[in-house]
């Protein structure tokens, strides 16, 4: 019974960090494709920044720099999430093996 307490923790676990990395994933893409997206404009082009309800002007070049260091924190974060994942996939062969 206890093993099956872990199977199920576990499995509920993997399945939290699964969700995790796919909503990484969709942020770094969406990064990348805004990033691609802005730096198609000429560097003179006024661009505003969202910060709550108000919009802040923003030199282009610090937007994509912030949207590029959010895509690679994301894909940094994306690799944690695969070495966790790789963990928790061995701990539930180990505890299906014990079963």
């Amino acid at each position: 019974i206890e093993t099956q307490e872990k199977h199920q923790v576990t499995s509920r676990q993997l399945a939290n960090v699964r969700a995790q990395i796919n909503s990484k994933d969709r942020d770094r893409k969406i990064g990348n494709l805004a990033a691609k997206e802005l730096a198609s404009f000429p560097p003179s082009t006024i661009a505003y920044k969202s910060v709550g309800k108000m919009f802040l002007q923003q030199d282009l070049s610090e937007m994509i720099a912030g949207i590029n260091k959010r895509s690679e924190d994301a894909a940094s974060e994306i690799k944690a999430l695969a070495r966790a994942n790789e963990k928790l996939e061995r701990d539930i062969k180990d505890l299906e093996r014990g079963l």
